[in-house]
């Protein structure tokens, strides 16, 4: 690559992808017969067994009324549990169910699978790196566009 490296460069570069990342996942939901809410939940609900609706809101950036389409799908199907909290009864947690832990490998283990192997080839430490500043890029990101809304709103 052979750019040169201004502000719009290294904007676009991030931007394409994150816009290819993402359309990878889109693509890999689709081949799963699943909704992304319902890839997400699935997903964060195989490598954390109980986690509330608010928490998984929050992983996502995916928002409520989707997540909570996705929750209340996945518990009528039989495969996700809710369960409220003994302090607060507000809160609601999510655990898989026995047949939901079954689904859920089905729908996604071929995607950890093909992560661990991307992992693997890019080096654990690059990944790591990757992760690292991807999240540190999405949270700024957010938080500009979040300023600008409120800046908005405000006129």
């Amino acid at each position: 690559m052979n750019l040169e490296t201004t502000h719009e460069n290294i904007s676009e570069l991030t931007t394409l992808a994150s816009v290819r990342a993402n359309y990878a996942y889109d693509q890999y939901d689709k081949l799963m017969g699943i909704s992304q809410y319902e890839s997400i939940i699935l997903y964060e609900l195989l490598t954390h067994p109980r986690l509330s609706q608010k928490e998984l809101i929050y992983r996502s950036g995916i928002p409520k009324q989707s997540i909570s389409k996705g929750i209340h799908k996945l518990s009528e199907q039989g495969y996700l549990k809710i369960t409220s909290d003994n302090q607060d009864k507000r809160v609601k947690y999510c655990a898989l169910t026995e047949s939901g832990l079954a689904y859920a490998r089905e729908k996604e283990g071929e995607i950890l699978a093909i992560e661990k192997k991307v992992i693997d080839k890019l080096g654990f430490d690059r990944a790591a790196l990757a992760c690292q500043i991807l999240n540190e890029w999405t949270d700024l990101l957010s938080k500009e566009i979040n300023n600008l809304k409120e800046e908005k709103q405000k006129k």
